[in-house]
């Protein structure tokens, strides 16, 4: 499985219908969706079926990266501390095979901030 970078952002999302095509031709709709659906879950204060919803997108798409720290934020922010060292080095894990020094660093210390693992 080759993984790509799908340029996404959690806030950016919309309602999408489920018989109209995606936007963004890099992601796939059901992606878009449950992103969508996290987002609402948030605003609602759902963080349980926000975190649901998260889970499966970055089970989806398993090499974005920006899934994986938009879960691992998520999960850090309900106390699952476990869940989000493993999403923020899976997030750092896919940064660091894009060679993405800036986005390696901010993931760095956002887990140092958080009190994450090693954040190495």
């Amino acid at each position: 499985m080759t993984c790509q970078n799908s340029g996404t952002t959690f806030a950016s999302f919309r309602t999408i219908p489920m018989n109209q095509q995606s936007s963004n031709p890099g992601l796939p709709l059901r992606t878009e969706l449950l992103l969508a659906r996290a987002r609402r879950a948030q605003q609602r204060g759902e963080r349980r079926q926000a975190l649901v919803a998260l889970r499966e997108a970055t089970l989806l798409a398993e090499c974005d990266a920006k899934l994986w720290a938009l879960y691992g934020s998520a999960c850090a922010k309900a106390n699952r501390v476990d869940e989000a060292e493993r999403a923020f080095s899976q997030a750092l894990f896919h940064r660091q095979r894009e060679r993405d020094a800036p986005r390696v660093n901010s993931l760095r210390n956002a887990m140092a901030r958080l009190g994450l693992g090693r954040a190495a």
